[in-house]
């Protein structure tokens, strides 16, 4: 069973006790994010707690959402890039076998020409 890390952070002014399994350093970098987005829209001094709190979850939603098209765009780049590596790959392959024929049949077409010549 993994052990579980316990520690204490604040948001908002208020502590916090958390319990997990990711490090002490980890959870405060995380809960450091949410502090900092929930401080700038607590900044309006028309909003309640509630408001603030659901006001920072849709934030942090549309970050999170905007970095997940991102990465869905990218692993769609890099399975494009590996297609066309191998493509490239098979395609030196294919012609390096074909150099290495072609060599082949020009050396079989000088011994051709140099029995033809000596034999004249």
């Amino acid at each position: 069973m993994e052990d579980k890390i316990k520690t204490v952070v604040r948001i908002c002014g208020s502590d916090y006790t958390l319990v997990g399994s990711e490090s002490e350093e980890y959870m405060q970098k995380v809960c450091l994010y949410v502090d900092k987005k929930m401080r700038s829209i607590a900044a309006n001094p028309h909003l309640n707690n509630v408001q603030v709190a659901v006001l920072s979850a849709i934030n942090m939603s549309d970050d999170y959402h905007k970095v997940k098209d991102l990465q869905e765009e990218t692993a769609a780049e890099l399975k494009k890039y590996k297609e066309d590596y191998f493509a490239a790959t098979s395609a030196g392959k294919r012609l390096k076998d074909e150099n290495y024929a072609l060599k082949e049949e020009i050396q079989n077409l000088k011994i051709r020409i140099a029995k033809l010549e000596g034999g004249r």
